[in-house]
């Protein structure tokens, strides 16, 4: 039996839970659905801990602490967010069931407590180290907390809170869900722009364990009363239609929200496979291509102040894509901004093939912005368009486990490419190849009817 159609489960939603408290959505003197982006993105924005790009912060730091090598600690890494990616779909399924706000108070309160508690793992080492019998069990204790402290980052940040946001704001608008989406695009690239540089200053101030304890404190608190006070599960337990409606949505030839699919059934559509297949590339290579990258430039002969530079323009170029993007998604199929998706990551590729030579690094940025871009909304805006909205957290969040898993493995495929076959070229061909059988077949990704 599918896990959408078992029997309610015991969770129950909190006791506060209520459309009505501690305001009624429906006095507010406009739609609330921006309210639920504003409170959305700034509980994505409370993920960046979990992210890659928090975690890279404190990576020199964890080394000391653990004693683990920069290739251990990358290991710890791949298994900790494989594990996530693994119990992700249940997370989903849960949240199908208590809704966002509950949600996201229960893994507001998990994570801020994660962080609080990482903060004291050299503690939690040294203790291991004196209660174990001799020093070869030590390096394999350090391994296995520091595995365990990197699944409950990525399943809870990157995993949990991000999927229950991007959902919650996908309930609450249906013809301008893609504008809903480029506009939480444009807030979280900045935010998540700055958080590096926000964390290394905190670094900087109170050191890496002062850091996660100001961070876990801001998130068990801070975001767990914004959720509680301002999240809404969807428009109509409040009484409110999607998009700030006065009545039903009137009939067009355009379907906004797709029929409710299982996830079951939703795996058994050709769409739904040829939707994720290109987003598990992208994925894999926009893991490994930030993870390498001064190796990368290296290889064309090119140095490492040249290699930071094409993350801004890239950042600038997914920004415009994702809010374009997103206004237009609205008005046709998404069937061209799939193609468009996939061109993206072609074209990165091809920039690294050809990285030696000027018009290789404007693709390379070009197509590192496209593809950035066009992920970000085909992963919020594609599931409710073709799959519905009542199971929508077990679809998104498989969706999610898959591309999780990929970027898990992702600095690994490339790092072999680059160790036995001498080159990082062989994987980017490889990755060109893949995406160019899905740019052929995306015409057949149609909305299942």
């Amino acid at each position: 039996m599918d896990a959408e159609t078992e029997s309610p489960s015991r969770l129950r939603r909190f006791a506060f839970d209520r459309p009505e408290w501690p305001f009624d959505p429906r006095r507010t003197p406009f739609f609330y659905g921006w309210v639920i982006v504003v409170a959305a993105t700034v509980g994505v924005l409370c993920s960046a801990p979990g992210q890659t790009i928090g975690v890279s912060v404190f990576t020199d730091d964890l080394m000391i602490a653990t004693g683990l090598s920069r290739v251990q600690i990358s290991l710890t890494y791949l298994v900790g967010t494989l594990g996530g990616a693994l119990f992700l779909p249940r997370a989903g399924t849960i949240y199908d069931r208590l809704g966002a706000r509950t949600m996201t108070v229960v893994t507001a309160i998990a994570f801020g407590s994660t962080l609080l508690l990482l903060s004291q793992l050299d503690r939690a080492i040294d203790i291991l180290r004196l209660v174990l019998p001799g020093e070869r069990l030590a390096l394999p204790a350090s391994f296995l907390i520091m595995a365990g402290s990197f699944f409950a980052l990525r399943f809870l940040g990157q995993g949990v809170l991000t999927i229950t946001a991007r959902n919650m704001t996908m309930k609450w608008f249906e013809a301008r869900r893609g504008l809903a989406n480029g506009v939480m695009g444009i807030m979280s690239s900045f935010g998540f722009s700055s958080s590096p540089v926000l964390f290394d200053l905190l670094i900087d101030e109170w050191g890496w364990k002062g850091a996660w304890q100001i961070l876990g404190c801001s998130i068990l608190v801070g975001l767990t009363a914004i959720a509680a006070i301002f999240y809404r599960d969807d428009p109509e337990e409040s009484g409110i239609h999607a998009d700030g409606r006065q009545g039903p949505a009137p009939a067009t030839n355009r379907r906004t929200t797709g029929r409710d699919h299982t996830l079951s059934e939703a795996r058994r559509t050709w769409a739904f496979w040829l939707i994720l297949s290109p987003m598990m590339i992208s994925s894999l290579y926009g893991t490994a291509l930030p993870f390498h990258v001064v190796s990368i430039f290296a290889e064309a002969g090119l140095d490492r102040d040249t290699a930071i530079t094409v993350f801004l323009p890239s950042a600038v170029v997914a920004v415009i894509c994702n809010f374009v993007g997103g206004w237009l998604s609205d008005r046709t199929t998404l069937r061209w901004h799939i193609a468009l998706f996939q061109v993206g990551i072609i074209l990165s590729n091809i920039g690294v093939l050809y990285l030696h030579l000027p018009w290789g690094r404007y693709a390379l940025m070009i197509g590192s912005g496209l593809m950035g871009g066009m992920m970000r909304l085909l992963s919020t805006v594609t599931w409710p368009r073709y799959f519905g909205r009542r199971h929508l957290g077990a679809v998104s969040s498989f969706a999610m486990a898959w591309a999780i898993a990929a970027s898990a493995v992702g600095p690994s495929l490339f790092g072999y490419s680059l160790q036995f076959l001498g080159s990082y070229h062989p994987a980017c061909w490889a990755s060109i190849g893949l995406c160019a059988i899905f740019l052929g077949l995306s015409p057949w990704a149609r909305e299942p009817h």
